[in-house]
């Protein structure tokens, strides 16, 4: 885990794998030990408002990425959604009354910046990508390796990673906004952006 010094803030950044179970512990940890004033998680304001009224069950993948992201995964463990990272960091916090907030855009915000970033070549692109990811055969041989693995496949065309660039960029600024309110922080965001984002704050 990085710990990065903003406006008078030290914020620890934790690389998290959506999607697997045995995250949990290793965030529950953290909590623990690092004891922040408060938790920022790399999800939108309205995925953060959908985790608050989790009622604990397992919801269905929706598309074919998600789909070939469950199967690859699962070689490193079981697979849950909504991620258990995000819902046990979560719990954590409310266990001991800190606040938590989201990083990532909103549904407006994402929807404009999708919009200009993906053009009609990414788009087709896209579709003839899919039909090649039912048989795509993942080399990594760690969660992490394997999550970058599949990113580097489904962001592949420019507008696509001008999109994830956007969004990283996005995460570092509210990073910033956060780091003026409290001490201490504890920011866990996807091993596939951390890097992007983690480059922004230190450029």
């Amino acid at each position: 885990m990085d710990a990065v010094e903003l406006r008078g803030c030290r914020v620890h950044l934790m690389a998290v794998v959506r999607g697997l179970v045995s995250e949990r512990e290793a965030v529950r940890a953290a909590v623990a030990d690092l004891s922040p004033e408060a938790v920022a998680l790399s999800i939108s304001h309205e995925e953060l408002e959908a985790l608050r009224t989790y009622d604990g069950g397992d919801a269905p993948t929706e598309n074919v990425d998600e789909e070939v992201y469950v199967r690859g995964l699962s070689r490193f463990g079981e697979v849950r959604k909504p991620p258990p990272c995000f819902v046990e960091a979560l719990a954590a916090a409310a266990a001991r009354g800190i606040p938590v907030h989201p990083l990532d855009m909103d549904e407006e915000r994402y929807t404009n910046a999708y919009v200009a970033a993906v053009g009609a070549l990414d788009l087709l692109r896209s579709n003839a990508r899919r039909a090649r990811l039912l048989k795509w055969q993942p080399r990594a041989d760690t969660p992490a390796a394997f999550v970058r693995e599949w990113d580097a496949l489904v962001n592949a065309s420019a507008g696509y990673r001008r999109l994830q660039g956007e969004r990283e960029a996005f995460i570092a600024r509210r990073l910033h906004q956060l780091a003026g309110k409290y001490r201490t922080l504890l920011a866990l965001v996807e091993v596939e952006r951390l890097d992007g984002v983690r480059a922004r704050l230190t450029a």
